[in-house]
Parts: structure tokens; sequence; C-alpha cells
């Protein structure tokens, strides 16, 4: 259970950044750091040699929600990071679903 904090924590710093924030500056970069970087920790409750490719896939989606954030104010719409984190949210909940049927 306390792996999954992992997962939503950082998503709801996200969704709390793009709806909350109207022009980020560093300290927000800052804590979508942060965020990212607890993310990462998630891959620990997998073995080195054995990360499912669903939790690969989660990985990469994070990735690509992480930069398309930083780069929101340039050129994309709070809309579109919203969808992003939906999307994501949606493969995370796939993962926790996949990984919870898997034999130990």
């Amino acid at each position: 259970m306390k792996s999954l904090l992992f997962y939503f924590i950082p998503l709801l710093v996200f969704a709390i950044v793009n709806n909350v924030v109207s022009s980020m500056a560093w300290p927000h970069y800052l804590a979508l750091l942060l965020a990212f970087l607890v993310f990462q920790m998630a891959r620990l409750r997998y073995p080195k040699d054995g990360v499912p490719r669903i939790a690969k896939i989660t990985q990469a989606a994070f990735y690509i929600l992480t930069v398309a954030t930083i780069f929101r104010d340039e050129f994309l719409s709070p809309l579109i990071i919203n969808v992003m984190i939906g999307v994501t949210l949606g493969i995370v909940i796939v993962e926790i679903i996949q990984t919870k049927k898997m034999p130990a």
C-alpha cells in the first residue's frame, strides 16, 4: 500500500501545479522535480531484473508528462496536460491491477 503513494502523490502534485499555477517559476519546477523523483522510487518495488513491461510503459508515460508540464508555458495548454495526467493515471491503475495478479 505504501508503494502506491509513490504513484499517486506525484500525480497529485502535477495536477495541483498545472491547475493552480498560471505561470511557472523555479519553485514550481523544483516541486515537479521532487515529484518526478518520488515517482521514480516506485520502481524500487520490483527486482532489478524483473521490471514488468507495464511498469516500463508507466515510467515512459510519466517521463512524457514531466517534459510536457515543464514546457507547458511555452507550447502547451493546461487542458492538454490534464488529459496527459488522466492518461498517466489510467496507465498507473492498469499497472497496479496487473501487478496484483502476478504471482510473487
